[in-house]
């Protein structure tokens, strides 16, 4: 029997690929009033990648590039509303355009969250932490095909414990 969804974990690289993702996760949370978790994770570059580009750029000029990139992940994110009020508005323009009654789409709190390092690694991390029993992640549009799914979401896909679904991006 599949137990119910109560938290859901939606990964996002903050591309317009993962937006069919994103209306998925809100649907999903929405029928089964779960919370959403939204979760960026700024990839880590290997040290020697890391020490290559400070004797390439300078240590400060590459550190305020690093710290640029944190800030322009947190403000698309969040915008400049809280946290709970830019999902929730997020939440509120989709129920419109689906013509879901207001009074159904009201479900639990929704966190975001902005972490560093491994992407796979963060996401089963962070999934386990907020004992989610679901992880949406997008796909996405390639040259060559459709729809790609790379190594990353492979690596989410083999060593997750709970249920991973992902999202096509919308190929109009």
């Amino acid at each position: 029997m599949l137990k119910p969804i109560r938290s859901i974990l939606f990964a996002t690289d903050l591309t317009p690929n993962c937006q069919q993702a994103l209306e998925f996760t809100i649907s999903l949370a929405t029928s089964f009033k779960a919370t959403i978790y939204m979760l960026h994770v700024i990839e880590k570059l290997s040290d020697h990648v890391d020490e290559r580009l400070k004797d390439l750029l300078g240590k400060h000029e590459w550190e305020d590039l690093v710290n640029s990139h944190q800030m322009n992940a947190r403000r698309s994110l969040l915008g400049k509303q809280s946290t709970n009020s830019a999902v929730r508005e997020a939440v509120h323009e989709f129920c419109q355009q689906t013509g879901i009654d207001e009074g159904a789409c009201d479900f639990n709190s929704r966190e975001i969250i902005i972490s560093d390092g491994d992407v796979a690694e963060e996401v089963l991390k962070n999934a386990e932490e907020n004992e989610c029993d679901l992880i949406v992640l997008g796909a996405h549009r390639t040259v060559f095909s459709k729809t790609s799914v790379g190594n990353k979401v492979k690596g989410i896909l083999k060593k997750s414990k709970i249920p991973v679904t992902v999202v096509a991006p919308d190929v109009a």
